[in-house]
């Protein structure tokens, strides 16, 4: 019977490289021209600026360019504009996971690859405009999954979407293959919108008269095996925009309008680049939601939960929420390349940098196998109520083992956008759990509250905790929901920042319970200069390090949970510009 939940330093210098098969060294300036042959590997990783530009390129029968890596993820290899990549007969291009690929036009006559990592860890990415099969052209991309089930038994589905027309359901071997039909919601459990290929609905184990055999372009599905495997896609990678048409039921507001959609092309997509440019219908909210670990993650305007950003990988299938029938497009011009970039995470282009103008707290709670958060924002043009712009809705609170989001106003949230508040707010947060165990409740993440103080309140002790200052609330319970415990209480203070002695250094370094390291500024730097944070043990073995580090002025506090099993005292070094500071600290 189907089932279906939802759920050292190593100093590499760069330099352009003078290959005798062709012209040119790779730069901007003097770009590779000619023909290959033989066998090249290309590490654009290595060039300045981790990017080989080319003009036009022809790769001769028999020959075989990878462009690949190197140590670390990625690089790009640039056509400049008008650009041409010819692949004869036989001969092959490789495009390896951790790099990217922007050509205007293609003519293949032999083989592209886009290959897949074993692990989820990245994606190939290819952008192009054109592409012409010159007889005997083959395009093949390669979609690592994995498979089975999570620690409390639930199965690991994962929304995937095809960049190619005409993939059969036969390509995946499996019977767990499924759409999403928002028309059968009609109640207040989305689930029964999951229907299999062949008919089958999940929730009432009917056979309905709804199937397919190919998968849509532009169109997500949900996907699961026992076990991890390489999916293959053969056939030519779209490269238009795709118009979606989008439904909406009536009665359930809070369960139906729910679109299951899939990322159309072979790179990432940007969400923030498409809401921000092009045309998007006042129905349709700005959040979207994809699985993560067996949960599903939620992105808005910037900031995301459980690690949900607002670059969405190729072949990775996502929810949008729509109030009305209506009609939207995915645009080839949010392409983009982010070599980096995970299966179901990574910042976004525009999300990089927007992150830092969010006031916003995140509060993780922790088992001893998994972890989950949510996000509670703040927004002077934010009201109480659902804002399409600032809020994301809790999409499934049984997904995966654990769960946690706030509620406000009878609707549940991953995000949750609010007004900035005059005195004080408490937000209740709700719990779900699968699994008997001891968890945590903390304070992971905080930005541009300086005059706030972040409490939890604690309705079965009484107790009043002090996330800020690094306190955490730890409770034990059996699997259930919990929803009248705990109460975020966020209130306007301005003596709310710690009095921690600097010493007169530019920094305050200082640990906190739960294995918290916070380094705080306590003078002004110059807001260009980014900084880098890393944590040493006693022996001079890095064990963390976070790179372009951006601070907004005095108070300005950063958080980094250590592992649960790193103890003892450790080194803290914070580099900033011409600002080096170095404390031990000792965890507990």
């Amino acid at each position: 019977m189907k089932k279906l939940i939802l759920i050292s330093a190593v100093l590499i210098f760069c330099t352009s490289q003078v290959l005798p098969q062709l012209n040119g060294s790779g730069t901007s300036t003097s770009p590779y021209y000619g023909t290959v042959s033989g066998t090249v590997d290309w590490y654009p990783n290595t060039y300045p600026g981790g990017t080989i530009y080319v003009l036009n390129l022809t790769i001769a029968s028999g020959a075989t360019l990878s462009i690949k890596p190197g140590l670390y993820y990625g690089g790009i290899v640039e056509f400049n504009s008008g650009g041409i990549l010819t692949i004869e007969s036989t001969g092959t291009v490789s495009i390896n996971p951790g790099t990217g690929l922007t050509v205007d036009e293609i003519y293949n006559g032999g083989t592209l690859i886009l290959e897949s990592a074993s692990n989820e860890l990245a994606a190939a990415s290819l952008i192009h405009y054109g592409y012409t099969n010159t007889g005997g052209g083959v395009t093949i991309i390669r979609h690592f999954l994995s498979g089975g089930q999570t620690t409390s038994q639930d199965y690991k589905w994962h929304y995937i979407a095809s960049p190619v027309n005409s993939v059969t359901v036969s390509t995946y071997n499996t019977l767990n293959l499924a759409q999403y039909m928002e028309n059968l919601v009609t109640g207040s459990d989305n689930s029964f919108g999951w229907v299999a290929y062949d008919g089958y609905q999940y929730s009432t184990g009917a056979t309905l008269g709804s199937t397919f055999n190919t998968l849509s372009v532009g169109k997500g599905y949900n996907y699961y095996a026992s076990s991890a495997a390489v999916i293959t896609y053969t056939g030519e990678i779209n490269v238009q925009n795709k118009a979606l048409t989008l439904t909406c039921g009536t009665g359930y507001p809070d369960y139906q309008g729910y679109n299951l959609i899939g990322n159309p092309f072979a790179s990432c997509l940007d969400w923030d680049i498409l809401l921000n440019n092009y045309p998007k219908p006042a129905f349709v909210n700005n959040a979207i939601y994809f699985t993560q670990n067996g949960k599903v993650a939620s992105y808005v305007n910037g900031i995301g939960s459980e690690g949900g950003t607002g670059t969405i990988p190729p072949l990775q299938g996502f929810f949008i929420k729509t109030s009305a029938n209506t009609s939207m497009s995915l645009r080839e011009g949010a392409r983009v390349h982010n070599v980096e970039q995970l299966r179901y995470k990574k910042k976004s282009t525009a999300g990089d940098s927007a992150i830092d103008t969010i006031s916003f707290v995140r509060l993780k709670m922790r088992g001893s196998n998994d972890s989950t958060d949510l996000v509670v924002r703040f927004n002077k043009n934010a009201t109480n109520a659902f804002d399409a712009k600032y809020d994301a809705y809790e999409f499934s609170k049984t997904s995966g083992d654990i769960n946690i989001w706030t509620t406000f106003a009878g609707t549940d949230y991953s995000i949750n956008g609010l007004p900035f508040p005059e005195t004080g707010i408490e937000v209740p947060v709700g719990i779900n759990l699968k699994l008997n165990g001891t968890f945590r409740l903390l304070l992971s993440e905080m930005k541009k509250l300086e005059n706030y103080s972040i409490l939890l309140k604690d309705s079965y002790t009484n107790q009043l905790i002090n996330l800020r200052n690094g306190e955490y609330a730890e409770f034990t319970s059996s699997p259930g929901s919990i929803t009248d415990r705990y109460v975020l209480v966020i209130n306007k203070s301005a003596t709310a920042v710690a009095d921690i002695s600097s010493s007169g250094r530019s920094f305050a370094i200082y640990s906190s319970p739960g294995k918290i390291i916070n380094i705080r500024m306590v003078s002004d730097i110059p807001v260009s200069d980014k900084g880098t944070i890393t944590v040493y043990d006693m022996t001079g073995r890095k064990l963390y390090q976070q790179k372009n580090v951006d601070w907004h002025g005095p108070n300005d506090t950063k958080m980094v949970n250590m592992d649960a099993r790193t103890s003892g005292l450790v080194l803290v070094e914070v580099l900033t510009g011409n600002i080096k500071v170095v404390e031990k600290v000792l965890l507990h």
